[in-house]
């Protein structure tokens, strides 16, 4: 008797689908980058979107990838990456994730004239007009998702254009219903960040960071924010009082980073603490648990990252997820979190769901270990009846 080079039909189905679960998943372990991650939309709100592989590391080019609140599914996000620009290098399109996870806002940076918005349960895009042959770039959205922080410029934008990898350009806030745009009295801003509520902005611009109302009004500098602040698009608290941020501590002989800095800063009496996160070299800040307790996304050297819990007061850390970079060494950029989600998570250990080749390579692998089991024992059956 023969064997047959199979795919076990079982094999593929406990593979493909996830662990029953009511809650909003967030994995310990992230997949590792995938040449067979799907183009497509996971058919559930998203806890997170990323960007995996930054440049070439080796044997990878950089993909949009969004992660569904199953905490298995995986999925390239291809309205990003189409909006890809050549001066980009590669990366796709900069996107910020809606506060529920049902839709993304991508950018169009090479004078595209709008910005597409994105929706994760349907796959269906549409279109919002920033004005013709001009640029924006998304960065902070309010918790309704109504409106949305863009950074606009008439020429082409990209953060490779500049020595410290920043974008600069006017800022506005862009309703997505009307398509209206309100631009806020600033130049030369890099980063922003709108407060959960809506009612507070906080910008980057070259001379530091300064806050202001959603209407622009009151614009006053945060001077005990240091370091160029490290702006990120989650950075303001759930209650919209305080900003983290990361800065670094130098050794000025050699100007080489020693140790990233968190900062935690009231943006009332604009004062600023600062708690060091010990053994950490770089690191991003990506949202808030609750108003205690920051998010944060360390890098390794190796490329590999860790996301945990920093308890703003002290500065204590713990680790809940770790992302493995793999052979090709590509990293997790741009991490964009879900920040209504964040509280509903429960982190648990889930095989991630990238692509169907994984899942037939799987079943290849099982039906053949279980044909070659069949064969033997048939071969030691019928020698067993010869000797008889």
């Amino acid at each position: 008797m023969g064997f047959t080079l199979g795919i076990a039909p079982t094999a593929i189905a406990s593979w493909t689908a996830p662990l029953p679960s009511s809650a909003v998943v967030f994995p310990s372990q992230l997949g590792t980058y995938s040449w067979f991650t799907l183009h497509g939309d996971p058919g559930m709100p998203v806890t997170m979107t990323y960007q995996n592989g930054v440049g070439v590391e080796f044997m990878d080019a950089p993909q949009a990838v969004a992660l569904g609140v199953d905490g298995s599914t995986y999925r390239r996000v291809a309205a990003a990456e189409d909006r890809s620009i050549p001066a980009d290098q590669g990366d796709p399109a900069d996107m910020v994730l809606s506060a529920d996870g049902t839709f993304a806002v991508i950018a169009g940076a090479n004078g595209h004239g709008t910005v597409v918005v994105h929706s994760f349960a349907d796959g269906v895009s549409h279109d919002i007009s920033i004005g013709a042959g001009r640029s924006a770039v998304p960065l902070s959205i309010t918790s309704d998702g109504d409106q949305v922080l863009v950074l606009l410029g008439d020429d082409e934008m990209s953060r490779y254009a500049d020595t410290a990898m920043k974008l600069h350009g006017t800022l506005a806030l862009l309703d997505l219903a009307s398509g209206d745009l309100a631009d806020y009295p600033l130049e030369g801003v890099m980063a922003a960040a709108i407060s959960p509520d809506g009612t507070r902005v906080a910008a980057q611009i070259e001379d530091g960071t300064v806050v202001m109302d959603a209407a622009g009004r009151g614009v006053r500098s945060l001077s005990s924010l240091s370091g160029g602040g490290g702006l990120t698009d989650d950075a303001w608290s759930p209650n919209g009082t305080h900003l983290a941020t990361i800065a670094y501590e130098e050794e000025w002989a050699s100007a080489l980073r020693t140790e990233a800095l968190l900062q935690i800063t009231d943006v009332v009496t604009d004062t600023t603490a600062v708690v060091p996160l010990e053994g950490i070299d770089y690191a991003a800040v990506r949202g808030w648990n609750d108003d205690d307790t920051v998010i944060v996304q360390a890098y390794r050297d190796d490329n590999g990252a860790e996301f945990m819990w920093v308890d703003a007061g002290t500065g204590a850390t713990e680790t809940f997820a770790t992302y493995d970079s793999g052979f090709t060494g590509a990293s997790v950029a741009s991490a964009d979190l879900a920040r209504d989600l964040v509280g509903e998570w429960v982190i648990e250990d889930r095989a991630p769901q990238q692509g169907w080749i994984e899942g037939i390579l799987l079943g290849a692998v099982v039906g053949t270990v279980c044909g070659l089991a069949v064969w033997v024992v048939a071969r030691r059956s019928g020698a067993n009846r010869a000797a008889v």
